[in-house]
């Protein structure tokens, strides 16, 4: 039995080899534009979209409860983007607030300011 495929791969698949007219017209229209943001192979390849990050992603890269992502955010420490009722983070702003409050950091740029 093979292993079954990932949504994604699903998607990707059906958008590039389908004869359906959707996914022709979406080819059509992603021609004129340089592109499918989401298809690897796409001339264009774009990686904005590795670059956001949900709420499980977060949670598990830095070690924290769900409540503690909740807490950042509503500080302001940790921007975001919600689209419906799921939020996404940006990787770099993950990355300058590690960066931000990185103990040698501080030190090293002490009185710099």
């Amino acid at each position: 039995m093979s292993k079954p495929k990932h949504i994604s791969e699903i998607l990707k698949d059906y958008f590039e080899n389908s004869n359906e007219p959707l996914a022709v017209a979406y080819r059509k229209h992603l021609a004129g534009s340089g592109g499918c943001p989401l298809c690897p192979n796409s001339p264009a390849e774009h990686k904005e979209l590795s670059d956001w990050l949900d709420n499980q992603d977060v949670m598990l890269a830095l070690h924290i409860s769900l409540r503690t992502l909740q807490t950042l955010r509503s500080n302001g420490t940790l921007p975001f983007s919600r689209i419906g009722n799921k939020i996404y983070y940006r990787r770099q702003d993950i990355l300058k607030i590690l960066s931000d409050n990185y103990t040698m950091n501080k030190i090293r740029n002490y009185g710099n300011k």
